[in-house]
């Protein structure tokens, strides 16, 4: 369990610190001026993935059976948190151009997908969906 969450959450460092710097790059390469700090918002979706990634491998440990329903919990309070700690925070007063858009959503989706894709690798030979698992006749 403790090899997951290293290598998942190295993941989730590692790509936002690659994914952070072309998207920086790109940026400055089109001279293009964001009405917002963008290592804010790759720090926000980094420390939040981290978070959940660690706390849903720790919850699966306990309970394997509510750790779907916690990672859709879990979503929904990061939206939330981000919702109030940057749309509160002046971003809603901002007019958001298409290059102000896709770098909130950008990261929104890798770490997104990230952490859904963490959550079926540890749910995948838990779930059967209500259907018993055959096991192969020898």
């Amino acid at each position: 369990m403790q090899q997951r969450i290293i290598k998942f959450n190295s993941l989730a460092l590692g790509v936002g610190v690659l994914l952070f710097l072309l998207h920086q790059f790109l940026i400055q390469s089109y001279d293009l001026k964001l009405s917002f700090s963008l290592i804010s918002i790759y720090l926000f979706f980094v420390i939040s993935a981290i978070i959940i990634i660690t706390g849903l491998e720790l919850l699966f440990k306990y309970s394997p059976a509510t750790t779907g329903y916690a990672f859709l919990v879990s979503v929904f309070l990061k939206m939330g948190l981000f919702t109030l700690i940057f749309f509160a925070g002046g971003l809603a007063e901002a007019s958001l151009g298409k290059a102000d858009k896709l770098s909130i959503l950008l990261p929104l989706f890798t770490f997104m997908t990230i952490e859904t894709l963490v959550v079926v690798s540890r749910l995948k030979g838990v779930l059967t969906l209500g259907k018993e698992i055959d096991e192969p006749k020898k």
